[in-house]
């Protein structure tokens, strides 16, 4: 409660128009903090106080995963609020205002009756009074409705991250901060820790209300994830805004011209062997298939179905290549592995690291350590006479 309560705060409180993903984050995290303040109240055996807010924990919790995705959707294919996303909300309103309307009906009894009962006991559908039966009827319905949501948001989700992704992938040669990998990593995260609440739903709360032990588990690891989507969401700064406005800035200012596949891939494999545009750290492929009078397309279609890769895996290893060089030359020995970066086009030296491990199964620092290590063991060749 208090995490989301944090991020809540923090990320509602700037201007919305400079990253309207992150500040959509803040609303995600407004539901989950009204979430978790209804688990509060009723763990903490303020029943009375529970089945006022009881609607409002249907609601919320049928709005998370909704709000999930719309999030990613603003980070990966909406530039704006788009308004007809409320329908994802439906399920959480029309089964709020049943609740409501239940409510409404029960007299105090059946409400202390559903409460002990249903709630507490789970001892359900066992009354005679329709009120009480159309509430417990609404409470499975929103549960099943949530198993459902985890499933269908992960699916749509993933897809959307992926083909965002690739879009990056094939559009810049350096990824930094421009991916959105840690979204599916939260996305995945977020599905096992539903696949815990969906237990705690089955098997009821008031099994953990007897155990501070117990209930520290699923509370600490709500709270962990929770915390770290918000830290990544605030740092995540690229969103499809900026690539949109770059793509239209790198607009095709280059010939439609059309070459066979042969012709395509020779022109730009020469390109890279003789002008090295990999140097280039923002190199994207508009200033490549400007270079060989192409459409981007071309050339994106190119490496894709030929090297088998996208653009940035492309570059990536022709630096890791130039850099396997470097680190082999004495006369590099005194450079550090960022200056080495930094020569052969990478953006950061945690990218370079990665990247190389990738491709060669070691970082480049143990790659230099084993060439210095191979020639001190390596006998020195005998010295000619002098004459």
């Amino acid at each position: 409660m208090y995490v989301t309560f944090f991020w809540c705060i923090v990320l509602l409180i700037p201007n919305s128009k400079n990253n309207r993903a992150k500040h959509f984050l803040g609303f995600f995290m407004l539901a989950a903090f009204l979430l978790y303040l209804c688990h509060a109240i009723f763990f903490k055996g303020l029943f009375k106080a529970y089945l006022w807010m009881d609607p409002v924990y249907t609601f919320v919790s049928l709005s998370v995963y909704p709000l999930y995705y719309w999030y990613i959707k603003l980070l990966s294919i909406e530039t704006a609020y788009k308004w007809y996303n409320l329908r994802m909300l439906l399920p959480a309103a029309i089964l709020f205002c049943c609740s409501v309307g239940a409510y409404l009906l029960m007299t105090s009894a059946e409400q202390d009756y559903y409460l002990t009962s249903f709630l507490l006991k789970k001892q359900g559908f066992q009354s005679g009074s329709f009120a009480v039966l159309l509430q417990e009827i609404f409470y499975v319905s929103g549960r099943i409705i949530f198993i459902i949501q985890v499933f269908f948001f992960l699916i749509h989700g993933r897809n959307l991250i992926l083909r965002y992704n690739s879009k990056i992938a094939n559009f810049y040669s350096n990824l930094n901060n421009r991916t959105i990998l840690w979204v599916k990593t939260l996305l995945y995260s977020l599905v096992l820790t539903s696949g815990m609440s969906i237990i705690f739903t089955i098997i009821g709360r008031t099994q953990f209300m007897d155990s501070t032990v117990i209930l520290f588990i699923p509370s600490s690891i709500f709270s962990i994830l929770l915390f770290f989507i918000g830290l990544q969401g605030y740092m995540q700064n690229h969103t499809v805004v900026d690539f949109l406005v770059e793509e239209n800035m790198d607009a095709e200012i280059s010939s439609n011209k059309v070459f066979n596949q042969d012709k395509l891939k020779r022109k730009l494999l020469e390109l890279f062997a003789e002008q090295k545009p990999y140097r280039n750290m923002e190199l994207k492929i508009t200033q490549v298939s400007k270079e060989l009078s192409t459409n981007r397309t071309y050339v994106s279609n190119l490496i894709n179905n030929e090297f088998l890769c996208s653009f940035s895996d492309f570059v990536n290893n022709y630096r890791v290549d130039e850099a396997k060089e470097l680190l082999a030359d004495p006369a590099y020995d005194c450079r550090s592995l960022e200056s080495v970066a930094e020569l052969v086009g990478f953006g950061s030296l945690n990218t370079f690291i990665r990247v190389f491990k990738q491709t060669v199964g070691v970082t480049p620092g143990r790659y230099r350590s084993k060439i210095v290590q191979a020639k001190k063991s390596s006998p020195t060749p005998p010295k000619g006479k002098v004459l």
